[in-house]
């Protein structure tokens, strides 16, 4: 999966903003390249400050406008606030009911502002497996 910096930063930034809660948020482009990231509600944040699911509305939205432009979503975006960058056991047996091939980045936050990423892709039997991500300037 291809991504720019500018949209790194713009996942990094939603990290900090939602710390210590978990965010998340969906990858839309064309191909491998993400042409744009799309913060979305987390439907667990009442709930859970451990926890995401993409918000139901918030994924049609963001659905209906890609295919009006012609993309589509790539994958997802979550963060773990003071926490792993690695995809955690419960992201691993969710994916498993999910399936894919989806692009799944996780974003390590600690203190509120010092990120790092895991780049990973759902294959199709749900599984997580790691994946390379290409910066582009």
């Amino acid at each position: 999966m291809r991504i720019s910096k500018q949209l790194l930063e713009r996942i990094a930034d939603h990290a900090a903003a939602t710390y210590p809660d978990e965010c998340c948020g969906l990858l839309v482009g064309q191909g491998d390249e993400v042409l744009a990231v799309e913060a979305t509600r987390n439907a667990f944040a009442a709930e859970s400050g451990d926890r995401f699911e993409i918000d139901p509305l918030d994924h049609v939205r963001v659905w209906e406008a890609a295919r009006r432009a012609g993309r589509q979503i790539l994958g997802c975006y979550h963060s773990h606030p003071d926490g792993q960058a690695a995809p955690s056991s419960i992201d691993r047996r969710l994916a498993r009911s999910f399936g894919g091939p989806f692009g799944y980045l996780v974003v390590a936050i600690e203190d509120g502002y010092d990120c790092r990423v895991y780049s990973g892709r759902i294959e199709r039997n749900g599984h997580i497996a790691d994946a390379p991500l290409d910066l582009e300037d």
